[in-house]
């Protein structure tokens, strides 16, 4: 049986370890974070149920995403604990505002209320 030299077999095994890791590292853009802006965010809340009304815009190109609205309750961050909220899936295209209203049921009075923007993946 005939060897071969160790440096033949160690390029070898670099070159199938790159032709297993290059296709994986192409797809990466499409696992990144979503671009989108959230602008003129307005709420308001009461005993049991918070509204907001937003706009979302996608910065560079059509985004499918995930839409999570959060009313929060606590005065401090240390004690702010989430006590409603409501996601939606859409597709953003690029350029266009999509302007967005909600309602949320809360399980107790609300202090603050966020848009959480994500990949649908």
């Amino acid at each position: 049986m005939e060897r071969q030299p160790a440096g033949r077999v160690g390029a070898f095994a670099v070159a199938r370890l790159l032709a297993a890791v290059l296709p994986a590292l192409a797809g990466c853009d499409d696992v990144r974070e979503p671009r989108v802006t959230v602008s003129e965010l307005n709420w308001a809340c009461g005993a049991q149920r918070c509204t907001a009304t937003f706009r979302l815009t996608a910065d560079e190109r059509d985004e499918p995403v995930v839409v999570r609205v959060r009313a929060y309750a606590g005065e401090d961050v240390a004690s702010r604990e989430i006590v409603g909220e409501t996601a939606e899936r859409l597709t953003l295209r690029s350029g266009e505002p999509r302007r967005l209203s909600v309602a949320i049921d809360t399980r107790l009075p609300a202090t603050r209320v966020r848009v959480v923007v994500g990949g649908d993946s």
